[in-house]
């Protein structure tokens, strides 16, 4: 009967821990475009998926800007009707990505020398944490965000890679 409950607790054990790595690995960001709300009219930009849509404010009035310093970047509801905003940095246009589930938004901030990635949760767009890119070439790709310094020599140049956690939150560094 001992032998039954330990091989019970290690196939329970390790069933855990398999559907929590299949689990942590199932985050993934996907970028998502931002374009004019309305065709000829540049005052308001939005990026839309199939329950979030985001709105971004632009005093520029150019189809073809770069960023958004107006705040707040609005998040919008479309299941609930419900809306939230995020009164933070100057957002890079090309740079907006959302999880899959769509509960997590990540935005490329800056403001003079420094470059950040904002996660933000989309339900009451709270900040969940931010990732200093200053000085670096960074990508997104699915559940990992690869970051490589510009500073010194190229020889020594460091390179991190982040793999994001169930929670979307860049959990460990490789």
């Amino acid at each position: 009967m001992n032998t039954t409950i330990k091989t019970t607790s290690l196939v329970m054990t390790l069933s855990c821990i398999l559907a929590t790595q299949v689990h942590a690995a199932s985050c993934k960001l996907e970028s998502i475009p931002v374009t004019p709300l309305k065709p000829g009219q540049y005052e308001t930009f939005h990026a839309k998926a199939k329950s979030v849509e985001l709105r971004f404010h632009s005093d520029a009035n150019n189809p073809e800007v770069d960023a958004f310093p107006e705040p707040p970047l609005q998040v919008l509801h479309s299941a609930n009707q419900s809306q939230c905003g995020i009164n933070s940095g100057i957002w890079v246009r090309k740079d907006v990505y959302l999880s899959q589930d769509e509960q997590v938004l990540v935005t490329h901030e800056f403001s003079g020398s420094n470059d950040f990635l904002m996660f933000y949760k989309t339900g009451d767009c709270s900040k969940l944490h931010e990732l200093n890119v200053s000085a670096s070439r960074w990508k997104i790709t699915g559940n990992t965000i690869s970051v490589q310094s510009m500073e010194g020599t190229m020889k020594n140049r460091r390179s991190r890679h982040y793999v994001l956690d169930a929670s979307c939150i860049p959990a460990n560094r490789q």
